[in-house]
């Protein structure tokens, strides 16, 4: 079996590494071009992105975003809708701007009270019943992912994508990870044989105040010891769902990873571990 190229750089608030075997500089320099503009385009820092332009111009009246930025939030709302809100980017952005850990491109801050509910998306159009923000961090890593993943498939590639967690496995290449145990900085749990192409990660460690993937704001994560990952057809999915288990009682969450023919691995500092559905 040909041996697996490797290539990573910094985006998305993290290294994207991404290994190929059978591969071309072309099929390489595509996937990095595409996760680079989704990098630009649904920053959260950068006052140029599409996300700012929200946060400033929605309330006002429709707003043309592009094509990816409203595919992305089309999908960010129908898993709000699904989860009840336990996944919502609205709320967690603003959460994050009046806590000063997210920047307001605005004179006046977003509405303390704002939700997904409060954005109106139709075809490219989008605007907002109040001023709010969004925030995309939560699940623009596995968009991003699965763009290039599609972008390497069709250089006849396989091989895996893997942004600081959110990993998706392309073509025959074997579906093995380690996680990091969430009650040691050096034990790893080998998995083998993933069932679904897709995996994001999201965790706290007890020996250690950083998070991985989130933003402990807006969430039910504690402040250390805890790992989730869920296992789905595509990154996307995966990511917004790690996110929704943190925030719903396990019946709840159980229930909403059977609709979406999603699994869930819940890993405590105990060294117990919990499987969904």
């Amino acid at each position: 079996m040909p041996t697996l190229a490797q290539r990573a750089r910094p985006l998305l608030g993290t290294f994207v590494e991404i290994k190929l075997r059978n591969s071309s500089a072309a099929a390489f320099s595509q996937a990095f071009e595409k996760i680079e503009q989704i990098h630009y385009r649904m920053s959260a820092h950068s006052a140029d992105s599409d996300l700012a332009k929200i946060a400033c111009q929605a309330h006002r009246g429709w707003l043309t975003l592009d094509a990816a930025t409203a595919e992305l939030i089309r999908l960010s709302l129908e898993w709000a809708s699904l989860s009840n809100g336990a996944f919502d980017p609205v709320r967690a952005a603003v959460k994050l701007i009046h806590a000063g850990r997210r920047p307001c491109f605005t004179r006046e801050l977003p509405n303390p009270a704002a939700t997904w509910r409060d954005l109106k998306l139709h075809g490219l159009k989008i605007r907002a019943t109040r001023p709010l923000a969004i925030d995309l961090g939560g699940i623009a890593k596995g968009y991003a992912v699965d763009l290039a993943a599609e972008i390497i498939s069709t250089h006849h590639c396989s091989g895996i994508v893997n942004a600081g967690g959110d990993l998706r496995f392309i073509g025959d290449e074997e579906r093995t990870i380690s996680l990091k145990r969430p009650d040691s900085q050096t034990s790893l749990l080998q998995l083998r044989e993933i069932p679904l192409a897709a995996l994001a990660t999201t965790a706290s460690y007890a020996f250690s105040d950083e998070t991985t993937n989130l933003d402990l704001v807006g969430t039910n994560l504690p402040a250390a010891g805890i790992s989730i990952t869920v296992f789905a057809k595509n990154c996307t999915l995966a990511d917004a769902m790690t996110k929704a288990v943190l925030n719903l009682p396990t019946p709840q969450a159980a229930k909403l990873l059977k609709l979406l023919d999603c699994s869930a691995l819940i890993l405590r500092a105990n060294g117990s571990y919990l499987e969904l559905p």
